[in-house]
């Protein structure tokens, strides 16, 4: 593999399977809906839509560790195959334990896909160009958020259960297997040769010292405030639209992410230009804004271009925070320090909408969005303020020591 080419077909081919395995999540942006329809409580709706992250989250800290460039496209067929039969389990649970188990055993496969597939992620990108890799892909990350939910609405009248919807959408995994197993074929010599061995020496205290670095916990801390916000809008919107009186949420969705996916297609030598922090800063601003029409907007005319400020504003925010964790981050964290990336995204997912669900049935929709514009906007302030892109120029500036037996490539290693 060219070290310094980014589109590689590893690179494409890891993109599709993103895509086509979060085409499987992003199905359930009615799920928090459909659950209170058969029953359930607003509350226990939230913490079921949370609890396949929740779940993740936590494979993250204590499994993770197990993942590495061997066996990641193995263990990423694992996780297709139970995310598939975990679509056609929605048909049949139909109650509170047996949709946890469901959403438990789904988020375990999505934590297999997506660990794996961000151990063969960090290996394959070259340093010079981080910030248009993240931005890459992103895209393959947001496509699903734009495709399914209109997708999904158009469907709809068709089935007289959207638990057939998600059954459908499990269809999509065969493709991704067939490419997982294409990537095998053309990854093991570069499996084997990695240096796989030198995560045994990085012990607790120090990826304790790691995480606490002020620039490395500021990104960190970010990263769950952004997903915590998005998460909870894609979630929780359905509820606030109904009640609004749009007939179609979905389009809200489909502008948002449009307008995502074009900054992160044509911003991505912008993204490596343009102080990281400032665009992060803005980012949060932005989305503040958006919270702030998406509560004070008259009528529903307001609605897209309330999207299209929240697809500017997100869109902005994710490829500049992590080709700054990338560059902040001593060469041998940098798996670490990814993971603990994706770690905060599935935290946020959980906490989004499970607080979110809970300030709904307290103080309804205007408590749920007040506090979200609180949130984001202080976010902005504290991002501003800690300035970790001082931290990142001087890490190029003087790279850390390393001990002569090590290996001086990153870990490869989700943990």
């Amino acid at each position: 593999m060219t070290k310094n080419r980014l589109l590689s077909f590893d690179f494409l081919f890891l993109c599709l399977i993103t895509f086509l395995a979060l085409c499987n999540v992003t199905v359930f942006y009615n799920f928090h809906l459909y659950l209170q329809d058969i029953g359930l409580s607003g509350k226990n709706a939230g913490f079921l839509v949370g609890l396949s992250s929740l779940t993740t989250m936590l494979l993250y800290v204590v499994a993770s560790d197990r993942i590495q460039l061997r066996n990641s496209l193995s263990t990423m067929l694992i996780g297709i195959a139970m995310a598939a039969g975990c679509g056609m389990a929605y048909l049949f649970a139909d109650n509170f334990w047996s949709l946890a188990i469901v959403r438990m055993i789904n988020g375990t496969a999505v934590f297999l896909v997506m660990a794996s597939c961000m151990v063969i992620f960090v290996k394959i990108i070259p340093p010079q160009k981080s910030g248009l890799a993240f931005s890459l892909y992103s895209v393959a990350l947001l496509l699903p958020y734009t495709i399914i939910p209109i997708l999904s609405e158009t469907i709809r009248p068709y089935t007289d259960n959207p638990a057939k919807i998600y059954t459908l959408t499990a269809c999509l995994l065969l493709p991704a297997s067939l490419l997982a197993l294409t990537m095998r074929a053309r990854t093991t010599g570069d499996a084997q040769d990695a240096n796989l061995t030198r995560t045994d020496k990085h012990h607790n205290s120090s990826k304790k010292r790691n995480i606490l670095r002020k620039p490395v916990f500021s990104i960190l801390f970010i990263n769950g405030v952004y997903f915590t916000i998005f998460s909870a809008l894609f979630y929780l919107f359905a509820g606030y639209a109904l009640e609004k009186g749009v007939e179609n949420s979905a389009i809200f969705f489909t502008v948002q992410m449009g307008v995502m996916i074009a900054i992160r297609l044509f911003g991505g030598k912008l993204f490596d230009k343009v102080s990281k922090v400032v665009l992060v800063t803005i980012a949060l601003l932005l989305t503040g804004a958006g919270l702030t029409l998406l509560r004070t907007m008259p009528d529903t005319t307001w609605l897209l271009p309330t999207a299209a400020v929240f697809g500017l504003g997100m869109g902005l925010c994710v490829p500049p925070l992590n080709s700054l964790m990338y560059l902040v981050s001593d060469p041998q964290f940098r798996g670490y320090n990814a993971n603990m990336m994706m770690l905060t995204v599935h935290l946020g997912t959980f906490i989004g909408p499970f607080t979110g669900a809970w300030l709904i049935e307290t103080g309804g929709y205007d408590l749920f969005l007040k506090t979200a514009i609180i949130t984001t906007f202080a976010g902005a302030g504290f991002f501003l303020t800690i300035n970790p892109d001082k931290d990142s120029q001087l890490q190029q500036l003087n790279p850390p020591m390393q001990d002569p037996q090590d290996d001086p490539r990153p870990v490869y290693t989700i943990r």
